[in-house]
């Protein structure tokens, strides 16, 4: 039943950007060689399925983007991901709403499921929720769950619960930030609520996010809360997970771009042992529950 997957997180594809952006830590200008790179490490990793943590372009506020350039951005990763041997499942991230509208309609286009930005599936014994912290009428940097998908992660959780699965969850923004992190801008604005149904749940496991662009892992009630990296900056890091029966070990690992990791690195230097975090935040062992 052992298999292995990976989690990577805000890419921020945009190869025609006027500027490197993130006071030149971001490197858009060299998005299409991250890409590619990280397409050939998830190759190479060969796992069963890839999910993306959102902020997949460069949309939402702050980038200059036109709608035009944002829905050709969208196709350029549609375009990107069909080079991966695996199946590759997303959620919305607040950089791939529309520019000038705050929609999330061009990217449901493109990436939703059923049109909707939150689904789940199951491999193995483990049940993937992927939820769409988007729920806001444009970019405003925090998340959202509305109630109509707060009822459908009650479902799914005790469908779980029903056929004995355990429980990955996966959102963009932070459901449960660090101390250090406690900020509007890190996390889901009704986070509270989203936790008060987590913390009845005896199948989660943990949860993955990224918005940040850092590596940090907390824990709260024996859930592992996991914030990843981001692929357009330093320490351009995404997760390796192995999952076995009684454990899930994630690892980190960087892209082989020495020269773009470390223009990144010396654009921002003060910012890069926040970004690349302990050896807890970058290598951890989740374990299972026993059965």
């Amino acid at each position: 039943m052992a298999f292995r997957f990976a989690f990577i997180t805000d890419t921020h594809l945009y190869p025609d950007a006027p500027e490197n952006f993130g006071d030149g830590a971001q490197q858009q200008k060299s998005s299409i060689e991250i890409c590619t790179e990280l397409i050939l490490q998830l190759n190479d990793f060969q796992p069963a399925f890839v999910i993306h943590g959102g902020d997949i372009v460069c949309g939402g506020d702050g980038f200059g983007t036109t709608s035009n350039q944002h829905e050709a951005l969208l196709l350029e990763a549609k375009r990107l991901e069909k080079q991966l041997d695996a199946p590759c499942y997303y959620i919305p991230g607040n950089h791939d709403l529309d520019p000038v509208s705050g929609s999330k309609a061009t990217y449901l286009d493109h990436f939703g499921v059923d049109g909707l930005g939150y689904s789940s599936f199951i491999h193995e014994d483990l049940r993937l929720i992927l939820l769409d912290s988007q729920e806001v009428p444009e970019d405003l940097a925090y998340g959202h769950i509305g109630e109509r998908q707060i009822r459908w992660l009650q479902t799914e959780l005790q469908k779980a619960a029903d056929a004995n699965q355990e429980v990955l969850l996966f959102s963009h923004q932070l459901i449960f930030p660090p101390q250090e992190l406690q900020g509007l801008g890190a996390r889901i604005d009704n986070s509270e609520a989203v936790l008060e149904i987590l913390d009845r749940c005896d199948c989660l496991l943990a949860t993955f996010h990224g918005h940040l662009h850092l590596n940090r892992v907390v824990k709260r009630k024996d859930v592992v809360y996991a914030i990843t990296a981001a692929m357009i900056c330093y320490p351009m890091m995404w997760r390796q997970v192995f999952v076995e029966s009684d454990h899930i070990r994630v690892r980190s690992c960087q892209l082989d771009l020495p020269a773009i990791v470390a223009k990144s690195a010396a654009a921002t230097p003060d910012n890069n042992h926040a970004r690349l975090g302990s050896g807890a935040d970058r290598e951890f062992v989740i374990r299972r529950r026993q059965k």
